[in-house]
Parts: C-alpha cells; structure tokens; sequence
C-alpha cells in the first residue's frame, strides 16, 4: 500500500488524523527514497552530524515523503521538487528559540528581523515550529543556510534544494501535517 492508498484508507476507516500522519509520516519509508536509500542515509547523516542531533529526529515530509504535494496539487519530481526535512528536537528547537532572543536583546531590539518576518516567526514558534527563514540576521542564520545550501548542491541530481524547519516535539509535527490531511481532503 502506497502513501496515498494509506491516507485513503485511514479516512474511510475515520481514524484521528494524528494516527494518520504517524503511519505516513513516521513509519512509512520516504517515497523519494525508494531504491535510493544509500542517499537518504547520507543526507540524514549529514544533518544528524552537522547538529550533534539523533539520526531519528529527522523526518521527510511534503510531497518527498508522500509522493506528492497536498498543497501545490502536483506529485513528487526529481531535480524539480524540495526536499523538505522536519527536524523533531527540543533541544534543538530551545537552542535556536534562544538566539533569536539574545540577536534581538530579548526582543527589544526588531531591526534583525525582515519587515514583517517577526509576527510571522512569534507565531510559528507559539505552534512548536521554528522556521529558520523568518529568523533574524545574525551569524546563527548565515550558518543554517550555508549548510543547506551546501547540501542542496550535493544533492541537486535528485532535488532542486533542501529545507528544514525545527519542531519542538513530535506533538507539534503532528498537528502541522494535519494540515496536509486537510489540504488532501478538499483538494484531492
């Protein structure tokens, strides 16, 4: 059974869209992945390293995961598509909430932030997602992105850049990709 087939069947039976995302997303392999597994385990790696973070608090999610995209409507390309990676960390989530805190003296200080961006980042980080793109300048925020985009560019064969945001808890994973469910219901 496939990744749709799984969602499908999860709403026929009317199962919690929680247990749903926790098959699919958690337990089932990333569909991007199959057969080409060698390269998943060494992206995984490199960010499980590069973080000093367990290799299984990384997670694939979006349309790499599940073979397509709930929200864009379109299925999974390769050199086309992103790879998106939740990483699930607490501790890793506390570290980077509190580098926003000491680049904007404890959010006295907004200039470090794009116009705009701070609403935006109170209330992803008030849902248990720290979303490194809406974070202020600082040196922190230079390093993320140089990595990625370095491993973007080790990777472009397969995917067009690769992303990660932090979750405070696998709770809080869960209630954001409930969103895809959502999206799947009303869009197909």
């Amino acid at each position: 059974m496939n990744h749709i087939e799984s969602i499908d069947k999860g709403l026929r039976e009317k199962k919690p869209h929680n247990e749903i995302i926790r098959k699919v997303y958690l337990t089932y392999p990333t569909n991007a992945f199959i057969g080409n597994e060698e390269q998943q385990y060494e992206i995984l790696d490199e960010i499980s390293q590069y973080f000093d973070i367990p290799i299984n608090h990384i997670q694939v999610c979006g349309s790499s995961k599940v073979g397509r995209s709930f929200h864009k409507k379109s299925s999974f390309q390769p050199k086309v598509s992103d790879l998106d990676i939740a990483i699930i960390d607490p501790i890793l989530f506390i570290k980077y909430c509190e580098i926003v805190y000491k680049t904007t003296n404890g959010f006295q200080d907004y200039s470090k932030f794009k116009r705009g961006d701070f609403p935006s980042y109170t209330e992803y980080v008030s849902k248990g997602i720290f979303r490194p793109d809406l974070m202020p300048t600082c040196s922190d925020r230079v390093a993320w992105f140089k990595f990625f985009n370095t491993l973007s560019l080790k990777h472009d064969n397969y995917f067009k850049s690769i992303n990660a945001g932090i979750y405070q808890s696998q709770a809080f994973f869960e209630y954001k990709q409930i969103k895809n469910i959502k999206n799947y219901i009303k869009n197909g």
